[in-house]
């Protein structure tokens, strides 16, 4: 058998491998820099694609079930949140304004390369959402209906229980999505209650009826759940 390696051995294969993932990492941003490029060139200057970003959390959840299930969800999905993160900035960036209440989840999940500014109100934070490039998050208990233009396009945190709404233009709200978010009266069957508000519920559905959609999104597995 082979003799087992010694610790500085270990530890000199870590720093090799941990090369490789810079060295990754730039190739990546390469690749983002063409990205940015090419949406110059077409005039699409939108930097944030929600949709595309659940469907990369959903197979990076995926792999990490059938793969790497020695690996922490939450660790994984928060390096992941924060290459995104750098992305987004790299093509121009993005202001994320929240309420104080809805700050610690907007951070989680939009990352540390992004701008931030802390709203005085609910009310406040809907208006900063529509400027280009900006987007709005409430805690859930704070959630008032989109601005004429806007929707939710996100819940928070990633995989977990929900406490925040993201709000932004329509343009974001994935053209089909698993879950609609509607505020009714009350609930229906097969309704699954976010919030109680003063005037009614609000709810996840497949199916919003005559009630008010407030918007759209695809909701990611639930980081304790198995897959």
């Amino acid at each position: 058998m082979d003799a087992p390696l010694d610790l500085a051995d270990i530890r000199r294969e870590i720093d090799a491998l941990d090369a490789s993932l810079r060295a990754l990492l730039l190739k990546r941003a390469d690749l983002v820099a063409q990205v940015a490029t090419s949406k110059a060139q077409s005039d699409d200057d939108a930097v944030l694609r929600p949709e595309r970003e659940a469907a990369q959390m959903a197979a990076l959840l995926d792999w990490q079930q059938a793969e790497a299930p020695q690996l922490n969800k939450a660790g994984v999905v928060a390096i992941w949140r924060e290459i995104i993160s750098m992305a987004i900035a790299q093509q121009g960036g993005l202001t994320v304004c929240a309420t104080a209440s809805a700050m610690a989840a907007a951070r989680a999940y939009f990352g540390a390369s992004l701008t931030y500014c802390e709203a005085a109100d609910a009310a406040s934070a809907l208006s900063a959402a529509q400027g280009k490039n900006h987007v709005s998050v409430l805690a859930l208990h704070e959630a008032q209906a989109p601005l004429d233009g806007q929707g939710v396009f996100a819940r928070l945190p990633v995989g977990d229980t929900p406490q925040a709404l993201c709000y932004g233009p329509l343009a974001l709200l994935p053209a089909t999505a698993t879950s609609l978010l509607v505020r009714r009266g009350a609930a229906q069957k097969g309704d699954k209650v976010l919030a109680t508000l003063t005037d009614g519920v609000l709810v996840e559905t497949d199916i919003a009826g005559d009630d008010a959609l407030w918007g759209q999104y695809r909701p990611l597995p639930e980081l304790g759940d198995a897959r």
